[in-house]
């Protein structure tokens, strides 16, 4: 009988497509490595990756960072390298930070000063500039200062704490702790954990849906201040917002999903980044029960995403219960991230560090 990666081998080749599969691979990094094949065969380009919003260029670079860094490959090193350096199309601070901290990742890799550079002088331009009193504190999310959100936020202590893991400078941890102390206290997350999309024109949460990605950030930020200060307290409360997400934003069948039926475009890179940071999390926490269900389900999910893709034959839709469902290259990255959540969390040693200066 043929092996998993032999298997997989003769697939992609019969879909028009090289795949270094090797026999010894692990059978989620060989599924991880057709779905990296197939979006670099679909949509990869100079730069970076059409079929996909500007902003999510620089999760795709994360994804594909963690791909090498979990899998040992290193065939997309040089997609990487260009993509994170093309800052086209961001318009909004949000999207702002998702440059910034996967220039803070890339720089981790390649030691060149001109990322860090980008990466905290855009990090200052933002605080100085769009961090002000307003709901007594937070950063607005558009240069308008229409919309003081959830997201925005989180990515800014999640850039905080990435800067500081990556410099040791104080100020970044000291704005992590000013940042985290803010949404805390801001009413936009619930007693469960769970976050909501922002706050209104009073300054109180406005009563918008649980995006995923919300709850995803939130998880990466937390698990960061337990690791800059020593405090389990935080990844407690990263364990608990990822326990309420999987249970509430999943279809019957245990299905991560959406809570509105469509997101347009954006959404489509929603569930990638809720298991980019799971997986992170799953990295950090001890065994236990909560670790056990949180493997379980990331298990189950990224089955369904080999299933939904045909054995990585097609396209990975943006609704991983539904195979029809519309597809790009932000949901192939969000399939990606989920098949790489479990293959680290089968994983008991674990993948090589992250947060290392």
């Amino acid at each position: 009988m043929l092996s998993t990666a032999v298997r997989l081998g003769i697939m992609a080749l019969g879909a028009g497509y090289a795949v270094p599969l090797h026999a010894e691979d692990a059978p989620w990094s060989a599924r991880a490595r057709t779905v990296a094949a197939y979006l670099d065969q679909q949509w990869g380009q100079p730069a970076g990756w059409g079929a996909s919003e500007p902003w999510q260029r620089f999760v795709i670079v994360d994804a594909l960072i963690d791909y090498e860094r979990r899998t040992g490959d290193h065939a997309w090193r040089g997609r990487v390298d260009a993509a994170v350096r093309n800052r086209a199309g961001l318009a909004l601070n949000d999207d702002a930070l998702w440059a910034v901290i996967a220039s803070v990742h890339a720089w981790n890799d390649d030691h060149d000063p001109a990322l860090l550079d980008y990466a905290s002088e855009t990090y200052r331009r933002l605080v100085t500039t769009y961090w002000d009193d307003r709901c007594q504190g937070g950063l607005w999310w558009d240069p308008a200062r229409s919309y003081k959100n959830a997201i925005t936020n989180e990515l800014l202590l999640y850039a905080s704490t990435q800067l500081y893991l990556a410099t040791g400078q104080q100020a970044y941890r000291d704005w992590a702790l000013r940042v985290w102390s803010w949404i805390s206290q801001s009413s936009m997350i619930g007693r469960d954990g769970m976050v909501n999309d922002g706050l209104n024109a009073s300054c109180r949460n406005n009563g918008q849906p649980y995006f995923t990605y919300n709850q995803g950030v939130l998880i990466g930020g937390l698990t960061d201040l337990t690791t800059i200060t020593g405090d389990s307290a935080y990844r407690d409360l990263a364990v608990r917002t990822a326990l309420t997400a999987t249970r509430l934003l999943s279809t019957s069948g245990g299905i991560l999903r959406e809570p509105v039926p469509s997101i347009g475009s954006d959404g489509f890179m929603f569930k990638g980044v809720f298991a980019y940071h799971l997986g992170h999390l799953l990295d950090d926490m001890p065994a236990g029960p909560d670790h056990a269900e949180l493997l379980r389900w990331s298990q189950a999910n990224a089955e369904a995403v080999w299933q939904a893709s045909d054995a990585g034959m097609r396209a990975i839709g943006s609704d991983w219960s539904d195979p029809a469902s519309a597809a790009g290259a932000a949901s192939q990255v969000s399939g990606l991230n989920m098949l790489l959540v479990a293959g680290a969390s089968a994983d008991p040693g674990g993948p090589p560090p992250l947060r290392t200066r």
